[in-house]
């Protein structure tokens, strides 16, 4: 049988970074999904997610092992991921003291928060650091990917504002998701495959609906808690700081030799 020739990506080639870009409205094309209302439309908004993926890994095989595929042992993974715990945590007590205990799972949130795992992290991180790590060039290549990714998804949370969110709260979402962003983007660089980042953020955002009284069904951030915007407005800025501090530490300069040898596995073809 003759084995498959590796397709031209003209555009990957001459413009990485207009091509790293490009991967954002082709991930969100999943959301189609969203025009079935409810818990189906979520789902299908997250398999459409898992789709763009694997046709994304097929038209660059044979010389990528794909955005699934770990390049770490499972106990590294989830060292690695680790650092997640911080936002988790930092949110719960953040929603405690702002908004009051408040508990309220449901399977539309569980469908909402596995939707968001998987449709943000196809759009923002997969596609986009998987092309930067093969056409972009040079030793910090690994640094401007996780500054590229995190940027526009940090940016992309100022379309809340047009579903009724909170004008404060957004600007607060968008700094920490900036710097979320860091650590998930690590996560990926780190463990070779986005499976750990879709988990993490899943988790992160389930417990986050579920326990901020200020979400509606949407996962929408309505108002900002009465008398405690400034404590919320610190909260954040000093957790955005300790996970920009994780992030930037994840891929510190000891680690780049390391990154480069997992990407250069994943992309099997010279470079």
């Amino acid at each position: 049988m003759e084995a498959k020739k590796e397709k031209k990506h003209s555009l990957c080639e001459k413009s990485p970074v207009l091509a790293m870009i490009l991967t954002v409205p082709l991930g969100l094309l999943s959301q189609l999904g969203s025009i079935v209302p409810g818990t189906v439309g979520y789902i299908l908004v997250a398999v459409l997610a898992i789709v763009v993926l694997v046709l994304f890994d097929n038209w660059f095989s044979p010389g990528f092992e794909g955005v699934f595929k770990p390049c770490v042992s499972l106990k590294e993974s989830l060292i690695i991921t680790s650092p997640m715990i911080i936002v988790i945590i930092g949110a719960v007590i953040i929603n405690v003291i702002s908004c009051g205990f408040s508990f309220k799972p449901s399977f539309s949130y569980l469908c909402l928060a596995v939707m968001a795992g998987c449709n943000e992290e196809t759009a923002f991180r997969a596609m986009l650091i998987a092309i930067g790590m093969k056409y972009l060039k040079g030793n910090n290549r690994s640094r401007t990917v996780v500054i590229i990714s995190s940027v526009i998804f940090g940016v992309i949370h100022v379309t809340n504002l047009t579903a009724g969110a909170d004008l404060v709260m957004t600007i607060a979402q968008i700094l920490m998701a900036i710097c979320a962003g860091l650590v998930l983007a690590a996560i990926y660089l780190r463990t070779g495959s986005i499976i750990p980042g879709m988990i993490a953020h899943s988790i992160y955002d389930f417990i986050n609906f579920i326990t901020d009284s200020t979400i509606n069904e949407s996962g929408i951030v309505t108002a900002a808690p009465e008398g405690s915007k400034t404590f919320v407005a610190v909260s954040i800025i000093i957790i955005s700081a300790i996970l920009a501090f994780a992030g930037i530490f994840m891929i510190r300069k000891s680690k780049t030799d390391d990154i480069e040898k997992i990407w250069q596995k994943k992309w099997t073809v010279d470079q």
